[in-house]
């Protein structure tokens, strides 16, 4: 891949001649640069207005070449697909970031970096970056302040996490989120040469994070859901997709491609590229995926993640899954305990570590349940796996080591 800036002899514009893949295309920028002002060896301006033309053209290229990524990794790369995404990032990117006093202030360029970053994020990256954008401002509000690169400090740090802690009660988690959408746009503005703060890069400016207690169904409660009669169609329709989910592992993003649109090997396996991280897995069929993917003609009817999330709760109430729970929270800085059913406590996500945890409790590889979750380290992997000391111990009990067995 190859991304140039030019501009043409005699013309003010700038474009961008990008080669790739044997795919040739030339596009505007929309950015004009008086004649002589262009240096083509290193692709910058000199001028009064450099500075910022600069960022504008160094920003331009940076996206342009993600763009190009994102295009093949998701199998889309022509010269149209290249065209209709840098008009998107031209009207994104050429909009003026508000200065005040020769500064730019970190509001307003996370805004900025927001935009700009529509057409090659995903929709529920961007409404995460909102959230934490909104928390930023309502910090600024509660301080009377606005803060500048170099206030994003230990001492802005600090007094940011007593903020999210104290005043809104957040979950430690929720402000390590937080905290990790600050440190990746004092990143980005850094490398766009409007600062050289490195006090975010610091040790001690780190992402809060506490392992979550987080809920399983095993295989007897799975039963159960199965076997239940559901009182409405809808919730017939809930229970099927949750099953598929908890026997293929994938995450709610995806399940509208469990269909027989993506099965392959005379339909014994299921291929499919993730939403999130754009990994390609291949899952093989279970008896209950294969069961329910005849019994609605291979295609499943979808809803929506909202409505899905509700009416699975009821599904597992109607199931019978109301044992009583107790899971830890760190919020306000402090570790809570809380009781609940175990139906309100299901949720999409919840069959996808079930699925992790049954397949590892029935002794398939590590390694072979990550090549089917996408998921790329053993560590993230085992955050999934909800087995309890007690069960753990259970399980390697049958080991012969421990049954003296000579192998």
């Amino acid at each position: 891949m190859k991304v140039t800036i030019r501009q043409k002899s005699g013309m003010q514009y700038l474009y961008a001649d990008i080669n790739v893949s044997a795919i040739r295309v030339k596009a505007t920028l929309g950015i004009t640069v008086k004649d002589g002002e262009f240096r083509p060896k290193s692709q910058t301006v000199k001028g009064k207005a450099s500075s910022e033309t600069n960022i504008l053209i160094s920003n331009m290229k940076t996206e342009i070449m993600e763009l190009i990524r994102t295009l093949q990794r998701d199998g889309d790369l022509s010269k149209s697909s290249i065209k209709e995404g840098i008009v998107k990032l031209r009207e994104s990117l050429t909009n003026p970031i508000e200065h005040s006093n020769e500064e730019t202030y970190f509001y307003d360029y996370a805004k900025h970096h927001i935009e700009r970053s529509k057409p090659t994020r995903k929709s529920g990256t961007l409404r995460q970056y909102g959230v934490s954008l909104r928390k930023i401002e309502s910090y600024e509000k509660h301080k009377r302040l606005r803060l500048r690169f170099k206030d994003v400090n230990l001492d802005f740090y600090n007094s940011f996490v007593s903020y999210c802690t104290k005043d809104l009660d957040l979950c430690n988690n929720t402000i390590g989120t937080h905290i990790k959408n600050i440190k990746m746009w004092m990143n980005a503005s850094k490398e766009d040469n409007l600062h050289t703060c490195t006090a975010h890069q610091s040790r001690s400016f780190q992402k809060i994070a506490t392992p979550a207690d987080t809920i399983y169904l095993n295989e007897e409660e799975l039963h159960k859901i199965k076997t239940t009669i559901m009182p409405t169609e809808c919730l017939d329709n809930v229970r099927d997709i949750f099953i598929l989910a908890c026997y293929t592992g994938v995450r709610i993003q995806d399940y509208h491609k469990l269909n027989n649109e993506h099965l392959i090997n005379d339909g014994k396996l299921l291929k499919i590229r993730t939403e999130k991280t754009g990994i390609e897995v291949i899952i093989p069929l279970h008896t209950e995926t294969k069961r329910i993917l005849e019994k609605y003609n291979g295609t499943p009817r979808m809803i929506s993640s909202a409505k899905f999330n509700e009416y699975i709760k009821d599904v597992c109430r109607i199931a019978g899954i109301t044992e009583l729970v107790k899971i830890g929270r760190t919020k306000g800085g402090k570790r809570i305990a809380i009781i609940k059913p175990k139906c309100d406590l299901v949720s999409s996500h919840c069959a996808r570590r079930s699925f992790a945890t049954n397949a590892y409790k029935a002794g398939l590889p590590t390694l072979s349940i990550m090549a089917i979750t996408g998921h790329k380290t053993e560590t993230v992997f085992l955050k999934y796996v909800r087995v309890s000391k007690e069960e753990h111990a259970n399980l390697v009990s049958q080991h012969s080591f421990f049954i003296g067995k000579v192998g």
